[in-house]
C-alpha cells in the first residue's frame, strides 16, 4: 500500500536528448499523470484451435500531464522547454527553435518504487486563472523512454522551492490594445501554448521504444477570457466579424512584489452574445487564437 503524500516528482535538464539528467530539482505538484503505455497489435495467426493468438507489444507511448500551482521563479526552466527559447534580459518569447529536454522521476517513496522518464519534451503549457482561487500551471509532456527501479536515480537533488503561489487576487490590470477598458470586468482567463509535437518512429531505435525523435511543428497559442457585457465588450464582439486582432496583456504579482507580465501582441477573437435570465449578470466568453506575433512572458523581480 502507498500513500498519496509519499509521492515525489523531480526533473533535470538533459545534456543529451534521451540521456538521464545528472542534477535533479524537486517540483511541487498537485497531480502527475506522466506514464508509459504499451501499444499493442493483435496477432492474426490462425492455429489449430479457435483461440485467438493474443497481442504483441509494438511500441510504447510516454505521455502525461504535470499540474502545479503557479509561483514566481520556480518553473522558469520548464517554461524555457515550453517556449523553445531561453530567457533574455528577463523576457521569454514563445515559439522559438532552441530545444531543451528534461528527464522526470516519479517516485513512490514508501514502497521504494521509482520511474525514470527520459527524452521528455513539453508539448503544451496551460496557465489558468480562475475568478476566485489559485493560478494553475500545467505541463503536458511527450517522452521517449521509461525505466523502473527500486532506488532513486543517481545525481544531485535540490529540494522543492518554498514559494508563494499566485491567486486570482494577484492579477494586475488587464490591458486590451494597451488600455484598461471601462465596463469590462474579467472573471476568468486561460492560455495554452501548443508546440504541436509529433513522434518520428524509426526502426532500430529499441532503446527509445522505436522513437527516433520528437519534433515540434507549428506553435499555436489559444485561450479564453470571460468578460462582463458592456458597451466596450460589444465593440470587442464585433471585431470577430472583421477578423481584426487585438493586443492582450496581463500581470501576476506575488506578495513580495515579484511579477510576471504576459503579453499577446495579436490575437483573433470569437464569442457568442451573452445569454441569461432576469437575475443574472451577463457575461460572454471570448475564445482567442494567437496570430503572427510571438507571445512573451516578462519577469520583473522585486528590487531589494
Amino acid at each position: 500500500m502507498s500513500s498519496g503524500a509519499k509521492q515525489v516528482t523531480r526533473y533535470g535538464v538533459e545534456t543529451t536528448v534521451g540521456t538521464a539528467a545528472a542534477k535533479w530539482q524537486t517540483l511541487g505538484f498537485t497531480s502527475n499523470s506522466l506514464d508509459a503505455a504499451p501499444q499493442t497489435t493483435e496477432s492474426q495467426t490462425i492455429k489449430d484451435t479457435r483461440i485467438a493468438a493474443g497481442t504483441l507489444v509494438t511500441g510504447v507511448e510516454v505521455t502525461g500531464d504535470i499540474e502545479t500551482e503557479f509561483a514566481y521563479g520556480i518553473q522558469d526552466e520548464l517554461l524555457e522547454c515550453a517556449a523553445f527559447n531561453k530567457w533574455a534580459a528577463n523576457v521569454l518569447a514563445f515559439g522559438g527553435t532552441t530545444r531543451k529536454t528534461i528527464s522526470v522521476v516519479r517516485g513512490f517513496t514508501d514502497v521504494d518504487n521509482y520511474h525514470l522518464f527520459t527524452g521528455c519534451h513539453i508539448n503544451t503549457w496551460t496557465l489558468s486563472i480562475p475568478d476566485s482561487g489559485i493560478v494553475t500551471s500545467k505541463f503536458s509532456i511527450m517522452g521517449m523512454g521509461r525505466k523502473a527501479s527500486a532506488v532513486v536515480p543517481t545525481g544531485t537533488v535540490t529540494a522543492a522551492v518554498d514559494a508563494v503561489q499566485f491567486t486570482s487576487v494577484s492579477v494586475g490590470d488587464i490591458l486590451i490594445d494597451g488600455a484598461v477598458k471601462d465596463g469590462m470586468c474579467v472573471s476568468q482567463l486561460d492560455l495554452t501554448i501548443d508546440n504541436s509535437m509529433q513522434i518520428q518512429k524509426c526502426l532500430g531505435k529499441k532503446d527509445n521504444n522505436g522513437i527516433g525523435a520528437i519534433l515540434e511543428t507549428l506553435m499555436k497559442g489559444s485561450g479564453s477570457v470571460t468578460i462582463s457585457w458592456s458597451k466596450n465588450t460589444a465593440e470587442l464582439y464585433e471585431k470577430q466579424f472583421l477578423n481584426i486582432p487585438i493586443g492582450l496583456s496581463y500581470s501576476l504579482a506575488d506578495s513580495a512584489g515579484n511579477k510576471y507580465v504576459l503579453a499577446l501582441p495579436q490575437v483573433l477573437l470569437s464569442a457568442p452574445l451573452p445569454s441569461g435570465g432576469g437575475g443574472d449578470l451577463l457575461t460572454t466568453q471570448f475564445s482567442f487564437t494567437v496570430k503572427d506575433a510571438a507571445p512573451t512572458l516578462t519577469r520583473v523581480p522585486v528590487t531589494p
